[in-house]
């Protein structure tokens, strides 16, 4: 994935917990139930967002990541 193609996602997911935190705080009537599920998609939207930051990092400095289980 290039430059450009995560930095647009990381804008997606930080534009997608920006929402979802809106919606979940703003006050509803007693009773009233939420048109789609706010909590999931802000779950992730902070995955979207913590990976594109790490993919970015390692675009940036050039050191590619590694997990815990690679040799």
């Amino acid at each position: 994935m290039t430059l450009p193609w995560t930095l647009a996602l990381l804008a997606v997911g930080l534009a997608l917990c920006g929402f979802c935190r809106w919606y979940e705080s703003r006050p509803r009537a007693l009773g009233e139930v939420p048109l789609f599920p706010s909590t999931l998609l802000l779950a992730l939207g902070v995955l979207l967002t913590v990976l594109c930051a790490a993919h970015l990092v390692s675009l940036l400095t050039g050191v590619p990541l590694k997990g815990s289980l690679a040799p």
